[in-house]
């Protein structure tokens, strides 16, 4: 069982990669399960609101003018720096709306160079629109109010061009040491454009 798993996972990569070689300008009408996608994010929050973490985010969404905005705050104790772990769990929703916790895991060295890396050119105003007033890494303590940071800012970021299609929860950690030390769950549904 194991095995089977692990090559779907592979398999899923490898589509994954070879769907996000094809040029955007190349319109291809399939019914292919993966492909060019809209994001849509449904739901943002918290993963132990009672916990303590020494990052705690308290984001949540605003529809405004047809925008998702995220607002809320950031209260960090500890510095968001390359020494923390960034770990995302990504649990898929099946057709009867049950969630198939796990589906996907992985960890990456180096949080902060990680976080904005991924976000690539949409990172200064992500963050900016996350209340920081420092876009290089370290991100210091402090209490960061956010102003609102544009969901739609992910189409410009170097996530991939393509992806399964569905709705997936997103459990992201920051963790040192099998210590966490923030954590945020993200609902997202990737539909066909």
């Amino acid at each position: 069982m194991k095995n089977c798993i692990f090559f779907l996972v592979i398999q899923l990569i490898f589509t994954v990669n070879l769907e996000s070689t094809k040029s955007p300008d190349v319109k291809i009408y399939s019914t292919s399960p993966i492909g060019p996608y809209e994001l849509s994010l449904k739901r943002v929050y918290n993963c132990n609101p009672t916990q303590d973490n020494k990052i705690q985010h308290n984001y949540y969404l605003s529809h405004v003018d047809n925008k998702t905005m995220i607002l809320g705050n950031t209260t960090s104790y500890i510095p968001f720096d390359d020494t923390l772990l960034l770990e995302v769990k990504m649990s898929l929703k099946d057709s009867n709306g049950r969630w198939r916790e796990n589906s996907f895991f992985q960890k990456w060295p180096k949080a902060c160079s990680t976080f904005k890396q991924s976000l690539g050119k949409a990172w200064p105003v992500f963050s900016k629109g996350l209340g920081l007033i420092n876009t290089n890494c370290p991100i210091p303590p402090g209490i960061y109010i956010n102003p609102g940071a544009d969901a739609s800012l992910f189409k410009k970021s170097n996530l991939p061009k393509t992806f399964l299609y569905g709705t997936y929860k997103f459990n992201m950690y920051y963790s040192r040491k099998n210590e966490i030390f923030g954590c945020q769950i993200y609902i997202i549904e990737f539909t066909r454009p």
